[in-house]
């Protein structure tokens, strides 16, 4: 029942004021004249109004009188109507509409009904409606902040109903693509999920799925959908739920579609510098583990390989520094020949070490050079005073590498193949290239050798033939690959008995 009905109903002042005194809206009541008729407590409570005045009766003018001399009136408190816009009393009769609403200056909001009823009387109710509209402010903040945010972003925004598939796409969302939004209306999920990268079908069917099932509470995925020019345009989806209850029967699920190929981008070149850094560093590991070997290996050559050149030098010198008797000037002489080719041999050996240190000490510096250049120069240095040599060197391209390396590894592989020529025959050196395979290679007609030894080829202080066809340490392949090694490449051979050498090699760059 209504406040005006159940005034009409009541007849008498104590059931009147007894019934209006349990309503939660405040009322008042003034006759034609503005005298007051009735009021229940609420009224007072919400306009703060005391014992004092209510208790001489006051007019209606009397009241408004108090209230404007205490302030009322004054900012902050106000009086608007339903589109917030600020009210004032009528000039002449001093009345405000029939409805509106008013602040208090203790904060707050209170929707006033006014009526006049057919007796004259002329009643007002107040209502609290401070937590609503305190709600519809927060609201229309809250909506006003999402567009100023969605304005800035200018997202591609989506809403479908899982009933029908009809899809609503706003034109950020075909701009994103290259379209004009008309070029893409009707959507549907169909026609979405046509335009979504193949191999991301799978990956975006999943995370649907996880949604619609409710695994994942919003639906986030990230895929690619090709643009209008026909490249891929990396997106990022997110949507949620319409959390009322529908009463159209859609069931609605709303979310954004944003551009994010440069992170995507950014993603990939940053995986492939992390790959690329792990690939430097599994490198790295490599060389100081060889590194460490090598160091392991010359030290065991100093203790073991160096023990049995310095051995017979003892022997001969102790027997020169002892005199033995009946040792002859010749004896002697063969004595001290021993002792200066031992002496030679131990020096020579150090010097091949001292090589493989700098070999694994010196810090490549990759430059554009040509092997071929590179081998023809060392070949001259290396050819002099070998008779009946032919030495045929293709022409190769730039590379980057390191060229005193490079220079080290073309001296001990061309050095090998002019030591190992057969007996009584021309030497016939090649280097040739494989620009298909990016391959190099040094082909001699040496007396070659057996595929079976090929793992100690490359020893240091390993040889496969006796001392007259060998650099006589054993260590010239050794350092042919180890500057292979530290330029990036790495270094095999096929050979044969009688049938030369062919020596491969690639470089790192």
């Amino acid at each position: 029942m209504s406040v005006v009905s159940l005034l009409g109903a009541l007849q008498t002042p104590a059931l009147l004021q007894e019934a209006i005194d349990l309503l939660d809206q405040g009322i008042v009541c003034f006759d034609p004249q503005g005298q007051l008729v009735c009021f229940n407590r609420r009224y007072t409570e919400l306009l703060d109004l005391p014992d004092t005045l209510m208790s001489r009766q006051p007019g209606k003018r009397e009241v408004v009188a108090f209230q404007r001399a205490r302030g009322d009136f004054e900012s902050p408190g106000r009086f608007f109507d339903a589109e917030g816009r600020t009210l004032h009393p009528d000039p002449v009769v001093d009345e405000m509409p029939a409805h509106y609403w008013r602040q208090t200056r203790a904060g707050k909001t209170l929707e006033v009904r006014v009526a006049w009823l057919s007796s004259g009387l002329h009643v007002r109710t107040f209502t609290d409606v401070t937590p609503y509209f305190a709600a519809q402010q927060l609201a229309v903040r809250s909506a006003a902040r999402l567009h100023r945010v969605l304005d800035a972003l200018n997202p591609g925004t989506w809403e479908t109903d899982l009933v029908t598939g009809e899809v609503d796409i706003n034109a950020a969302w075909a701009q994103l693509l290259g379209h004009d939004l008309a070029a893409l209306v009707p959507m549907t999920r169909e026609r979405w999920r046509a335009m979504i990268h193949p191999e991301d079908l799978e990956a975006t069917g999943q995370a649907r799925l996880a949604f619609t099932t409710g695994l994942d509470k919003q639906f986030d995925c990230r895929f690619r959908m090709r643009h209008r020019d026909g490249h891929w345009v990396w997106v990022r989806c997110t949507g949620k739920s319409d959390p009322g209850v529908p009463s159209d029967g859609k069931l609605l699920v709303s979310g954004t579609l944003i551009d994010i190929s440069e992170k995507m981008q950014a993603l990939e070149r940053s995986t492939a510098l992390a790959d690329q850094l792990q690939s430097e560093v599994r490198s790295q590991n490599r060389q100081l583990e060889r590194a460490v070997a090598d160091l392991t290996m010359i030290s065991s050559s100093l203790a073991h390989d160096l023990r049995t050149p310095l051995r017979s030098i003892n022997g001969y010198a102790s027997m020169l520094s002892d005199g033995a008797p009946g040792t002859t000037p010749q004896q002697a002489r063969a004595y001290a020949e021993k002792i200066a080719d031992h002496s030679a041999t131990m020096g020579h050996m150090i010097s091949r070490m001292l090589v493989l240190l700098q070999v694994l000490q010196v810090k490549p510096v990759p430059r554009a050079v040509r092997v071929s250049d590179v081998a023809r120069a060392r070949m001259q240095e290396l050819q002099t005073g070998v008779s009946d040599l032919g030495f045929s060197c293709a022409d190769t391209p730039h590379v980057l590498a390191d060229p005193d390396l490079l220079g080290v590894l073309m001296e001990h592989l061309l050095r090998n193949a002019l030591t190992h020529t057969a007996p009584a025959q021309a030497c016939r050196i090649e280097l040739g290239h494989d620009p298909h395979a990016q391959v190099y290679w040094v082909r001699d007609n040496g007396i070659g050798f057996d595929m079976d030894m090929a793992d100690r080829l490359f020893k240091p202080f390993s040889t496969l033939h006796r001392k007259d066809h060998s650099d006589g340490s054993g260590m010239g392949l050794a350092i042919a690959q180890r500057c292979v090694e530290r330029l990036g490449g790495r270094l095999w051979a096929r050979s044969a008995p009688g049938a030369g050498s062919t020596f491969y090699f690639t470089l790192g760059h």
